[in-house]
């Protein structure tokens, strides 16, 4: 019942762990002393069938759907199911000695360690991720994931990794391998003069109160330098942003510049922006989502994280995985709190949902920065960009029935309405039918094909049939 991307994780899982037979088998021929050393793969394969019985207890049915779905997860895996498995013995009847070894990392682990600590590598953690990854597989063999199932899952994390998440693979770079990780950061060119920068800033359409706004945030920073150059106890404030507003209002244009303001000031030590939204960071399965996060995060310390429409983390209710991923990033906001900005965008009122779904998000997003939506001059100038860069121009009539369609745009949008996204829709709407005129006539000269007249921009009966313009 896996669909899609569980089976390829099936199947990643598999080659995962046939590569982990030749250096398991080398420990443990190692570390062996005496007759009779386990065969690697059979180590392997006991741990899965283990993993496997223990999560398919969990499930509230028969003892043989259990054995059936424990058989038939079995095949998928090429292991050799064992008769009547259920009902397991319950923990409480086990021996003390027995019960000390189910809480303890795995042998097959353990023994990868020793080689890892012998030759530098990292096995020992991908066969934790791959133990992890499998047992995500079982509870999600059936369909659904219970609660009892997910605190199961967290304990089995907390005996793969003893020492706390900061010690997976995807946190942790492996031995040997710590010096190589540093030089992979791209080289980066020598900071923008915050002139230029401002300057650029000055130079995108509308955006008054988003203007002020940033430069109220610059004023802040170059006085809490000054402070410090003196001696003075810094101000508390938070230097993470909410970008409120509908799309295409230039919300990823002014993070990008913001990320570079903060490197000139100082305040970053890369000014790089990422740019993620929920499928960056929302895994389809428990336990995955915080190491997507991690892993996002991680390749914008030093710059900002942007989270495109975030209010999605915290809208599919407490049991969706969103709400791991805002935990995860609130924990790695506190961890790299000097290296780390995050900007979180959306539409206004979703916004203030999602900074009150989780308390933490309010004390750390309490910058709010509103873009509003364009009006029709800006709209019409915004079109004039366009063409400008790809080299075309509008004539007095052109322009005025621009104005006129994008006045009746502008009567009818709601909080989908493109903004600039409308304005490159209609662009480009109207070159392919300015096209559709050129080929007709018997001579074209450059003068003409740079030239958009009346008749090119696209009418309201156009605009439905494209879907730029709703119907009614």
């Amino acid at each position: 019942m896996l669909d899609e991307e569980n089976r390829r994780l099936a199947a990643a899982v598999r080659r995962t762990l046939d590569a982990l037979v030749a250096p398991l088998g080398e420990s443990i021929r190692t570390v062996w002393r005496g007759a009779g050393a386990p065969d690697a793969r059979a180590v392997l394969d006991n741990h899965l069938k283990l993993t496997a019985q223990r999560f398919i207890d969990l499930r509230e049915t028969s003892e043989e759907t259990k054995q059936h779905y424990y058989e038939e997860f079995c095949r998928r895996f090429d292991l050799s199911p064992a008769p009547d498995t259920f009902p397991l013995r319950d923990s409480s009847d086990l021996p003390p000695h027995l019960l000390k070894r189910l809480d303890r990392t795995p042998v097959g682990v353990s023994y990868l360690e020793t080689y890892d600590s012998r030759h530098g590598t990292n096995f020992a953690d991908r066969a934790r991720q791959a133990l992890f990854q499998f047992a995500n597989l079982v509870i999600k063999f059936d369909g659904a994931v219970t609660p009892r199932e997910a605190a199961a899952l967290a304990e089995f994390k907390q005996t793969l990794y003893p020492g706390g998440p900061q010690e997976t693979a995807s946190d942790a770079p492996a031995k040997g391998q710590a010096e190589a990780a540093e030089p992979a950061e791209e080289e980066l060119p020598p900071p923008r003069p915050l002139e230029e920068l401002l300057a650029e800033l000055d130079a995108l359409v509308g955006l008054d109160r988003v203007k002020t706004d940033v430069r109220q945030l610059i004023n802040f920073l170059k006085v809490q330098r000054l402070r410090e150059e003196q001696g003075l106890k810094p101000l508390p404030a938070s230097r993470h942003l909410v970008f409120y507003g509908n799309p295409g209002t230039g919300k990823t244009t002014v993070a990008r510049l913001v990320s570079q303001i903060y490197r000139t000031l100082g305040v970053l030590r890369r000014g790089h922006l990422v740019e993620t939204d929920r499928a960056g960071l929302v895994a389809g399965y428990v336990g995955q989502t915080a190491m997507k996060v991690r892993d996002v995060t991680t390749k914008a310390l030093g710059g900002v994280l942007f989270i495109d429409e975030a209010y999605t983390l915290s809208s599919g209710g407490s049991n969706d995985f969103g709400q791991e991923a805002v935990e995860t990033l609130l924990k790695m906001m506190e961890d790299h709190r000097d290296d780390l900005v995050v900007i979180v965008a959306g539409y206004t009122g979703k916004m203030q949902e999602f900074l009150d779904s989780n308390p933490g998000l309010r004390s750390r997003f309490n910058k709010h920065v509103h873009f509003d939506d364009y009006g029709v001059e800006q709209l019409v100038k915004i079109f004039k960009t366009f063409c400008q860069k790809a080299d075309f121009k509008l004539t007095e009539g052109a322009e005025g029935g621009l104005a006129s369609i994008f006045g009746v745009l502008c009567a009818s949008r709601d909080e989908t309405f493109g903004n600039a996204r409308a304005a490159r829709n209609l662009f480009e709407a109207t070159l392919s039918k300015q096209a559709n005129r050129l080929v007709s006539l018997p001579k074209v000269d450059r003068e003409i094909l740079s030239t958009i007249e009346p008749a090119d921009i696209p009418g309201h009966d156009e605009l439905r049939a494209s879907g730029i313009l709703g119907g009614e």
